[in-house]
């Protein structure tokens, strides 16, 4: 009986020790949100960001898009690049406002000036696409090389690819080469597989089928979306290789390593600017079916469990798996934050 008590005793003691570690914790989170809004409510355009992406995520307050838009542009419309380029998410997406592809432009526009990468890129595409600004492929080429300047692969991609093209400049097979390897030996699977292709034509580079296989298989190991035509290249490509070929190919392929110089879009979207300090989360990404694979922004970064490094922001996260519905979920993410996303797939 003694006994019984003195471990009910030790079992309180703990108890009251982690409920009121939680009540700290718990005190802690509301003073730190009280004084983020108070700074909001002196103007701190930092402080006026994070409070509005606080309000779109609902990790501390109830959600409200609405109220995240307007803390969003109370930023913005003191000059924080960020906050600019946030603001041009929400017109894009329609987000707490109406959706206004030419307000997207606008305040895409106004960050890019500031040398804010992710809205040059946005910039670049809205120019190539004509979305809320006049179309014109030499002003897109312009922002995607201001992008690339910061080794953005996906804008290197781009300016590759309007060289194979001659939008906004001369058609030049050989300078795109150039471009598009770049954006390839960085992982972009979009690039890896052009890279292919350009191999096994001979376009812009000697034709060689086993660079080429070693491309393709690069590229489908990423791009789901594309991975069954990816998958008929390789088919083709091995038809004119001998088994000798087929496993230096599958060895070139395995020993590939993205090139270090610069950090994965789905780890760091940008690289800073002087007056700013990069802003990121991490997201883990959990489910119980075995042998899922983990995407981020279109890009494949592993499988799970996954804990991803995001810049702060809008992300897609989605989870596949043959034989179930595919999950998606659009993520805002605060900087300083470590969310964990536990994901239940449907079976088809």
């Amino acid at each position: 009986m003694i006994l019984n008590r003195i471990v009910v005793t030790v079992l309180l003691f703990f108890l009251g020790c982690i409920l009121n570690l939680r009540a700290e914790q718990s005190e802690a989170e509301r003073k730190a949100l009280a004084q983020l809004k108070e700074a909001a409510d002196k103007g701190d355009p930092q402080a006026q960001l994070e409070l509005g992406m606080i309000y779109s995520t609902g990790a501390r307050l109830p959600r409200d898009l609405v109220k995240a838009a307007r803390w969003h542009r109370k930023a913005a419309e003191q000059g924080l690049a960020r906050a600019q380029y946030q603001v041009g998410v929400d017109y894009a997406y329609g987000e707490g406002v109406k959706a206004n592809p030419t307000e997207a432009a606008r305040w895409f526009r106004l960050a890019a000036d500031q040398g804010l990468v992710e809205a040059q890129y946005e910039m670049g595409l809205c120019s190539l696409s004509g979305r809320g600004v006049q179309e014109s492929g030499t002003a897109a080429v312009d922002w995607f090389r201001k992008a690339a300047c910061h080794g953005l692969p996906e804008a290197e991609f781009q300016i590759g690819y309007c060289y194979f093209q001659g939008t906004g400049v001369p058609k030049n097979i050989g300078e795109g080469i150039k471009w598009i390897r770049s954006a390839a030996e960085k992982g972009l699977a979009a690039a890896q597989n052009k890279l292919g292709v350009s191999y096994q034509k001979g376009e812009g580079v000697p034709k060689d089928y086993v660079q080429a296989y070693k491309w393709f298989a690069l590229s489908a190991a990423q791009d789901d979306q594309r991975s069954a035509d990816i998958k008929v290249s390789l088919a083709t490509v091995e038809s004119n290789l001998t088994k000798e070929q087929i496993a230096e190919a599958q060895r070139l392929a395995s020993e590939f390593k993205p090139s270090k110089a610069d950090v994965p879009l789905t780890t760091i979207l940008a690289t800073p600017t002087a007056s700013e300090t990069v802003r990121t989360a991490y997201v883990t990404v959990t489910t119980e079916e075995p042998r899922c694979e983990v995407f981020v922004d279109g890009g494949f970064v592993g499988n799970p469990p996954s804990k991803l490094l995001l810049l702060e922001g809008l992300h897609v996260v989605e989870v596949k798996k043959a034989g179930f519905k595919d999950y998606r979920r659009e993520l805002k993410v605060i900087s300083g934050s470590d969310l964990t996303l536990k994901v239940e797939l449907e079976k088809q």
